[in-house]
């Protein structure tokens, strides 16, 4: 059992506050969902040579600094990196699979949410009072959002494991209630090379929905 909310704001005066009005609903699904919480929100895009990419690490007291300083000496190019707590919104105009295997060479702690022009996720283990302080959702701005709200049923209580997961650029999956087949799609994909970095169903659906739009 898990709980969803949605809110898309047409009114460009109270974007700035989409974060403030989403947070009562995230908080009244507490019930629905009290191991962790996430949040897709949507802002303007940046330039379209350019992508965001979401990420995550478990270890608090990593140096983005340092990230930041190598990424610079290895490819000699300028990023744009905004920390919230053990989250960071990093954009570049490089080449998204360059960017992935140099994290993944360098920085092999380093969790990559989401990757798009538009989309930033923040998810993490905890109450949704509790993930919501802890990167500030009611400060947030954007255009609109989806968040979720996770009660653990058939894989593990971490931040890999919650809610949202992505299928692709700009393109954000919750979901409540158990998948039948996981297990079956994680095989069936992964002799086409398509592996899955936990064991949620969300995730599996995501990875096929991914194959199959690819």
């Amino acid at each position: 059992m898990c709980g969803i909310v949605g809110l898309l704001i047409k009114n460009e005066l109270l974007r700035p506050k989409i974060g403030e009005l989403m947070l009562p609903m995230l908080i009244g699904m507490t019930e629905r969902g009290p191991d962790s919480a996430g949040l897709a929100i949507f802002t303007e895009p940046v330039a379209d040579n350019k992508r965001k990419f979401s990420l995550y690490t478990m270890d608090e007291d990593f140096s983005w600094v340092t990230l930041n300083n190598d990424f610079h000496a290895h490819f000699g190019s300028e990023i744009d990196l905004k920390q919230v707590a053990n989250h960071a919104i990093l954009t570049t105009d490089l080449d998204v699979v360059t960017v992935k295997i140099w994290l993944n060479d360098n920085y092999p702690s380093i969790h990559v949410l989401s990757v798009g022009q538009m989309m930033d996720i923040y998810k993490d283990v905890g109450t949704p009072a509790q993930v919501a302080e802890r990167y500030n959702f009611q400060k947030m701005s954007g255009t609109h959002l989806i968040g979720h709200t996770r009660m653990a049923t058939e894989s593990a209580v971490t931040p890999a494991s919650a809610h949202p997961f992505t299928a692709g650029e700009d393109w954000a999956l919750v979901h409540n209630g158990s998948f039948s087949n996981p297990n079956s799609i994680r095989r069936m994909l992964a002799h086409k090379g398509i592996n899955c970095e936990t064991d949620n169903d969300t995730e599996a659906a995501c990875r096929f929905l991914e194959w199959r739009m690819g």
